[in-house]
């Protein structure tokens, strides 16, 4: 993995969250490499992009991801992990150890790019580098999913995947849906919407396999329940996708931005083998 280190130029902003612990904002100028377009694809790619309302250098990051999305030539889904209006959204980000906004963890953290690049043009071709390697990583593993999302009407969803296994191995691991808002109802620091804002997890709990079988799992999310403080109870079917990813038990120790050596950052990744976004079918 390339850590696009050349000709970096690093802007620190230091501010306050919402909770009182201090963040620190990178905005980096780099010369990334532009790659070609995965024929081939093993598996669907997964990011992870922790974000905050105030960070001054997301906007970019922000457009240059949901532009990436947009083109349909990669395919890999994301959500927003917008940590300081979201309590759910804070810990998940938390997870990665994060200390550096804005920062994108591919595949539960395999790959990890922190920053932007200076322009949406060269971050897009930064994020785009990445998702093509992490989608073209064979583990031999072979997670295959399908999903359904229905509107029950009066902010109800019921959310049904089915998980199979493929390969001849049995598979532990676990399985996340995200509830986003396509265009989220909270905006970056240059007032614009993120895209794929994280609600609530839909499902999140362990998952057992055997070899060449199919397990499916069904939950129900009502959005005007307490999420961590919080009520969704005014969201609408057509401004709703449900991502789920399934990742492999077995973690390894990543690390995250090393230089200044003061935000030093390692975190546990859990990889991700298969990722499936889901629009509402209304009944």
């Amino acid at each position: 993995m390339k850590k696009y280190l050349a000709s970096c130029v690093i802007v620190l902003f230091i501010s306050l969250c919402f909770d009182g612990s201090a963040e620190i904002v990178l905005q980096r100028n780099l010369e990334p490499t532009v790659g070609t377009t995965m024929l081939d694809p093993s598996h669907t790619v997964f990011v992870e992009y922790a974000t905050t309302t105030w960070c001054p250098a997301c906007p970019t990051a922000s457009e240059a991801l949901y532009t990436l999305y947009e083109e349909g030539n990669l395919p890999f889904y994301f959500v927003s992990l917008i940590s300081d209006v979201n309590e759910i959204a804070k810990q998940r980000s938390r997870w990665f150890f994060t200390k550096v906004i804005p920062s994108a963890y591919i595949d539960g953290g395999e790959l990890n790019y922190f920053g932007h690049a200076g322009t949406v043009e060269d971050t897009e071709n930064a994020y785009r580098e990445l998702i093509q390697e992490s989608g073209s990583r064979v583990t031999g593993r072979q997670i295959d999913l399908t999903a359904e999302v229905t509107w029950q009407g009066d902010a109800v969803l019921t959310v049904t995947i089915d998980v199979t296994n493929a390969g001849s191995s049995f598979y532990l691991g676990m399985i996340k849906s995200y509830v986003t808002e396509i265009e989220s109802r909270w905006n970056d620091q240059q007032g614009n919407p993120y895209h794929f804002g994280f609600l609530d997890f839909a499902i999140n709990r362990p998952i057992f396999l055997s070899p060449q079988k199919t397990t499916t799992i069904t939950a129900r999310w009502d959005g005007k329940e307490d999420h961590e403080g919080q009520s969704f109870s005014d969201i609408t079917a057509d401004n709703l996708m449900v991502i789920t990813a399934v990742s492999h038990w077995r973690p390894h120790l990543e690390n995250g931005y090393q230089d200044p050596p003061d935000i030093n950052q390692k975190y546990l990744a859990f990889t991700v083998d298969e990722t499936i976004g889901t629009l509402l079918s209304v009944i």
